[in-house]
């Protein structure tokens, strides 16, 4: 029963992070679980109201034409980023929900309102800033330790998007075990594209997406490369796409031989990159769920990761698993993938398996159920 009484849910969506001027990992999440809700709404007896993002934001992740069952508030954040942001999220936000009748209000990226009364569903992706601390800024540490266990406990349900996660939130938070819901993100796969500027159509090269920090392990990785570069006959270029960002303590970056940083890229150079690299290389040390993974598995890319968490979690059987902390180990699985088009080809095909058990429209299915538990007051 919704709160107005009737049948009908209404839920509303902190969509703050989706507006962003550079995409993120949340913001994808955000914009392809709201497209995903949206096309099965009539189903769930649901509408979405999004907060946070204006009519006409042009750096809207999420495109809202053609879905009935989802409204704009017209309540754009006083920002996407920073103290403002959290300021509008954590009192603006509260003070506008009353106004429309909410049965559940969801915010995708971590930071729900702490005040009001409309009950809360939270996605918290990870808590690295709990358990890592060291990687990060600081301030955003401290900020994000403090934050987190209200998060938590002003929670109705704390959706989390692995087992993994959800397994470290049940230790970190236990008196929160019986809220937290493990739901999978899906994939979809990335666009054609077209190269980045520098980067030649005919280029030969391994391939790692992420942003650069501490726990996606790049000075590792560059040391691998290394190793692999003075051991193959005909050895690849690394290129590295992602963006630095500023809530992370600055690694250590050493420059190497046929190691390229693109630093961020757009969608359609990020889709040409996936489909034309010889194997994706993410030795990641700590992710919550490691989405460049099935990203690359989706287009048959062949995948080098983690044999640890979330990385050994999504991959499952169908990429060539290594030790985060051991460069060698990395190098060989670099080495193994680029020069052997057997075991390439195996990597491929059970990739492409791998990447279609992981949809968004059972992501939604399942985000959805979270919401009518709660609406119901479970």
């Amino acid at each position: 029963m919704s709160r107005g009484g009737g049948s009908g849910l209404t839920v509303g969506m902190n969509c703050r992070v989706l507006a962003k001027p550079t995409r993120t990992g949340v913001g994808r999440y955000t914009g392809r679980l709201l497209e995903s809700l949206a096309a099965r709404a009539e189903r769930d007896a649901a509408t979405y109201t999004l907060f946070g993002v204006g009519p006409d934001d042009p750096d809207c992740e999420f495109d809202r034409g053609g879905f009935d069952a989802v409204r704009d508030a017209g309540e754009p954040a006083w920002a996407h980023s920073g103290v403002r942001a959290h300021l509008w999220e954590q009192f603006e936000l509260p003070r506008l929900c009353p106004r429309y009748d909410l049965d559940v209000l969801h915010t995708p990226a971590g930071n729900p309102p702490v005040l009001g009364s409309v009950p809360l569903v939270t996605t918290i992706h990870d808590i690295s800033p709990v358990v890592h601390p060291e990687w990060f800024a600081t301030g955003y540490a401290t900020l994000y330790r403090a934050v987190t266990p209200l998060a938590v406990r002003r929670s109705a349900a704390v959706i989390t998007v692995s087992e993994f996660s959800a397994s470290e939130l049940a230790d970190v938070y236990p008196s929160a075990a019986g809220k937290i819901r493990a739901v999978h993100n899906g994939v979809t796969p990335p666009p054609p594209g077209t190269p980045p500027a520098g980067v030649s159509p005919s280029a030969e090269f391994l391939l790692f997406v992420g942003s650069v920090n501490p726990r996606k392990n790049v000075e590792g990785l560059l040391t691998a490369y290394r190793r692999y570069r003075e051991s193959a006959d005909r050895p690849a270029k690394l290129l590295l796409a992602g963006a630095e960002n500023d809530v992370f303590a600055t690694p250590k970056m050493p420059s190497v031989d046929g190691a390229h940083a693109l630093g961020y890229v757009d969608d359609a150079e990020l889709g040409w990159l996936y489909r034309n690299a010889r194997a994706l290389v993410f030795p990641s040390k700590y992710e919550g769920f490691g989405l460049p993974i099935l990203e690359a598995m989706s287009v048959g890319t062949p995948v080098v990761t983690s044999d640890r968490g979330a990385m050994a979690e999504v991959a499952g059987d169908a990429a060539c698993l290594v030790d985060a902390d051991d460069p060698g180990a990395i190098a060989a699985g670099m080495e193994r993938v680029d020069a052997d088009p057997e075991y390439r080809e195996t990597l491929a095909r059970a990739g492409r398996e791998r990447a279609e058990e992981f949809t968004w429209e059972r992501t939604a299915e399942r985000t959805a159920a979270v919401y009518r538990d709660v609406a119901d007051g479970g």
